[in-house]
């Protein structure tokens, strides 16, 4: 037989091999041969090594125990790594083969989908696989998990019952390395808040699933055939996530049946239940889902109020995950750990079940690539908010309701955005950090350096990982989907249809494989930008990077709300620099606040009084006003120092963006179009925030002087941010629709265009006063950069510090920060000298959310400054997080280690207790 005869590629799997044999390997090989043959070549696939002819190139599936798996990496000088997920491929150029090993089954899986995956993106994929270099790679992080919500009838059932939606679906979550999928369920409404419960198809799930023997429990208007469809339709999906290696779980964020009554939604009433049966009904029918849905293998539950249950909820849980314990396998149980307490946590132990405590990374947003070093006021402090309190004993803080004398609600209320008090060395739960879909939903992500540095943040202290909320999750939330919805975009030319997903390849890409190994080879997502974008394609990932900085960083500034329902950075519902009395528009009735931010926000609840989300490292607005009339300053960045990096972002997107439309072959392909149209729109959105921080810091400091040149500073600022948001509105009109719906609140849906008018209400405010001020020709006329060149700057010398890797408890933490360097024009200064005019301060903290940081002044040695942790405080089951802030004589200040111009750093050390 000549070459020209021969078979392209042929597949084998061992099936001597306990990994190559399973169902998941046998799926995996299949799909490889399908991504071959799409590309025209002629492929064999065998079972075993004897069997079938030669071929061009062969790839061998096989376990990390095959005797030439074995021989190859040796003489390669590779180590065949045994972590679970695990898995190489070895180049036998003699052989003309490739050998993909799985350390297990799904290791396996993630090899034979790196070399589909490969072909998929590349022109020549017999080239291109029989050029491949041997490589091995094992994860980071045990879990890496996508949740999907059902959050609309209208415009979920589509993509439920469609087997053509889930297959590609699941196989692009497999192939980007994700390990998890999570079908969630009744997450769209925030339960005993919101007393107009619309959609509530799903929302309890189990009646929608099962007739539970033993109860009368019916759905109003479901059919049998339908509740019979739903459950094959789960059965199916878990199914075809076990395939690929994935395990499946479910969400139930809501265990509420009866929306109470003041909800006029009468459709699909739940009936058969009351207070006397609800916790029974509840672990028997979650005993026989799991029964009847063997692939389930994980379940979250909220356990605070807003899951439907008044607080407190101990006894009412207590009951429903015996459904579990009594379910005859093993299924982990997580609860979302707002409001957890030590007595939650022992009930789910005591299932004998895995147990997972699931936190907020950022709130319910995205912020920078680290875990906040604070949590504001409001978390520590919050206000009582009125008849919601009643349900919520301990997840929200209210001084008046005690629990056997001791006010628990208020000890628990940092629990409800962060990791909290859970990081004690001796806890028997992992933990897992999800991230919600509350700043970037619409818009596509994709930064490389940042996707790395939340794979970095995923195994914070020993945590198990991370799980994403989908972009679209919250899509046609509270009633405000309707058929067809789910479609973004108002160009024909550009819409996804079914394939909504797809529009997030890229951002699944990154998060999956730099979650697996943040140190992964970018050649991994470059190849599907240049099967995208061709020559263009370096121009793009810069354009995307840079651009997807600017959102998480808007978020970790300028927090009005961390309820993503409330706040949407993506489309900005504007806060206002000027306050008086209640605003045009009042959406926020429904909690007895004349605006949306009210609630979330200190008074005077203006853009000037929000706080960063992440306080300690970063101003508020009007905390920087404060310092600037006082001539000094903190280490915080300031919002000035965000404008600056905002304009920096947007400047180094668009200048790729125009590189790249230079470079594009076709600037009318839908790819492109979709690419560029988000790169504005990300660029435009961090020009308009850059401005109006600028505005925001001449109106406050206007407040404090009176001096209308400051006003006009402001003016001036705000109007250059209006012009920059019009901006935004010109990339996004035509391509998006209009009414892009969240929820069915103002600031949860429309279109940039919308949001224009509150701006101009609040610019034509604050001209107003400008006309009084101009009519007083005693006001003085400081402008903003006057009062700024009164403000302490200059060199910052470089501060190096090499972190402990551990610390004994009860012994002093040793620290030592040496300035090496000379950022002086004159370099013959000694580094001594120049640290004789320093001042730095040590901040530290236990990890640990409910303690604030204590500060210690550091003694200068030569270019040296140190100082202990005291004995006393390591005596603790917490790590330990501190910071630098170094201070010149001049009053000028900054952090150490501060953010890298990526952005992608945790801007703190941590250090552990070493193990006993």
């Amino acid at each position: 037989m000549t070459e020209n005869q021969l078979p392209d590629v042929r597949i084998w799997r061992d099936l001597r091999d306990e990994a190559a044999a399973t169902a998941e390997s046998e799926w995996a090989a299949g799909y490889l041969a399908e991504m071959l043959k799409a590309k025209q070549l002629d492929v064999v696939v065998s079972d075993r090594r004897s069997e079938g002819r030669p071929a061009k190139l062969s790839i061998v599936l096989t376990g990390r125990g095959d005797a030439l798996a074995k021989s190859l990496a040796e003489r390669q000088g590779i180590e065949l790594p045994a972590a679970a997920e695990a898995f190489a491929v070895l180049r036998d150029t003699a052989e003309r083969q490739l050998v993909a090993v799985g350390a297990d089954a799904r290791g396996l899986v993630y090899a034979a989908l790196e070399l589909a995956d490969k072909v998929k993106h590349a022109a020549d994929p017999l080239a291109a696989l029989s050029s491949m270099g041997s490589f091995a790679e094992q994860p980071a992080n045990p879990v890496r998990s996508v949740t999907r919500l059902f959050s609309s009838e209208a415009e979920d059932k589509a993509w439920f019952y469609d087997e053509d939606f889930w297959e590609p679906y699941l196989t692009e979550l497999a192939t980007h390395r994700f390990n998890r999928f999570t079908l969630g369920t009744g997450a769209g409404y925030d339960y005993l808040i919101d007393k107009i419960v619309e959609d509530t198809y799903f929302c309890f799930i189990y009646p929608y699933l099962l007739q539970v023997p033993g109860y009368s429990v019916h759905v109003d208007g479901l059919a049998d055939t339908e509740r019979e469809k739903n459950l094959r339709m789960l059965q199916y999906i878990g199914e075809q996530a076990k395939r690929r290696g994935l395990t499946f779980r479910l969400g139930l964020w809501n265990h509420a049946y009866d929306y109470g009554p003041d909800n006029t939604n009468t459709r699909y009433q739940i009936h058969g239940l009351d207070a006397s049966n609800h916790a029974l009904y509840c672990r028997d029918a979650l005993k026989l889902l799991l029964q009847a849905c063997p692939a389930i293998e994980g379940i979250t539950f909220r356990v605070h109020f807003e899951g439907g249950v008044p607080e407190p909820t101990h006894d009412f849980w207590r009951a429903v995950v015996e459904g579990i314990r009594d379910a005859g396998r093993p299924v982990e149980v997580d609860f979302h750990a707002k409001g957890v307490n030590d007595e939650l946590v022992d009930i789910a132990l005591n299932t004998g079940m895995p147990v997972v405590l699931s936190t907020k990374f950022w709130g319910e947003h995205l912020g920078l690539a680290y875990h906040q070093a604070s949590i504001r006021d409001r978390e520590f402090y919050p206000k009582p908010l009125g008849a919601r309190s009643k349900s919520a004993h301990f997840s929200i803080g209210n001084p008046n309701l005690q629990q056997g004398g001791m006010d628990v609600t208020s000890k628990r209320s940092y629990t409800r955005y962060g990791y909290a008090d859970y990081y004690r060395d001796d806890r028997k739960y992992g933990i897992v950090h999800r991230v919600w879909p509350g700043t970037q939903r619409i818009l596509t992500w994709g930064d490389p350096e940042l996707a790395a540095g939340y794979g970095r943040s995923a195994g914070f202290c020993g945590s198990l990982g991370m799980e994403w909320f989908e972009p679209l999750s919250f899509k046609g939330r509270k009633g405000s989907g309707h058929p067809g919805g789910r479609e973004l975009y108002a160009d024909e030319a550009l819409q996804l249809g079914a394939r909504d997903w797809s529009k997030f390849s890229y951002t699944y890409r990154l998060l999956g494989r730099l979650s697996y190994d943040p140190e992964a080879d970018p050649e991994t997502w470059r190849r599907y930008l240049r099967s995208e974008f061709r020559d263009a394609a370096s121009a793009c990932e810069e354009a995307m990077a840079y651009a997807s900085r600017i959102l998480p960083l808007i978020l970790t500034a300028h927090a009005p709300s961390v309820a993503n329902n409330v706040y949407w950075p993506e489309m900005y519902a504007n806060m206002p620099l000027y306050r008086r009395g209640e605003p045009i528009h009042n959406p926020y009735q429904s909690y007895g606040y004349p605006y949306n931010y009210d609630f979330d926000t200190p008074a005077p609840h203006t853009f000037g009084s929000v706080s960063p989300l992440d306080p300690v490292l970063i101003y508020e607005i009007n905390e920087f006003a404060d310092d600037i009339l006082l001539e000094k300053r903190k280490g915080k960045y300031s919002p000035l120092d965000i404008a600056e990096m905002l304009d920096d972002l947007a400047e180094r997107a668009e200048q790729s963006l125009s590189e790249a439309l230079q470079r594009v072959q076709e600037h009318g392909a839908p790819p492109f179009r979709r690419w560029a149209a988000d790169v504005r729109i990300m660029a435009g959105t961090g020009r308009f925030f850059a401005h109006k921080f600028r505005a925001g810091v001449a109106y406050a400091l206007f407040e404090r002087t009176g001096e209308a040149g400051l006003l006009k500073d402001a003016i001036d600022y705000y109007h250059t941010a209006r012009e920059r948001w019009k901006q935004v509105i010109a990339a996004s009109s035509g391509i998006y629709n209009e009414d892009l719906t969240f929820g069915r609140a103002h600031y949860s849906r429309g279109h940039w265009s919308d949001r224009l008018r509150e701006i101009d209400e609040d610019i034509q405010a604050m001209e107003r006063i400008y006309e009084e001020f101009q009519a007083d020709q005693s006001a003085e006329a400081r402008t903003l950069d006057a009062m700024l060149a009164a403000m302490p700057q200059g060199p910052r010398p470089q501060g190096v510090h090499a972190p402990a890797s551990s610390f004994i408890k009860g012994q002093p933490i040793e620290l030592r920060l040496t300035f090496t360097g000379d950022a002086r024009a004159d370099s013959m200064t000694s580094m001594a000298s120049v640290a004789s005019g320093l001042q730095v301060l040590l901040h530290y903290r236990h990890v640990n959310q409910a303690e604030s940081y204590a500060a210690l002044d550091m003694e200068r040695q030569g270019e040296s400054f140190q100082a202990s942790i005291p004995a006393a405080y390591t005596m603790s089951p917490y790590p330990v997080a501190y910071f630098f802030e170094v201070r010149t004589a001049g009053g000028d200040a900054w952090l150490v280690p501060g953010l890298e111009k990526s952005l992608s750093n945790q801007p703190y050390y941590v250090v552990q207790a070493a193990k006993e």
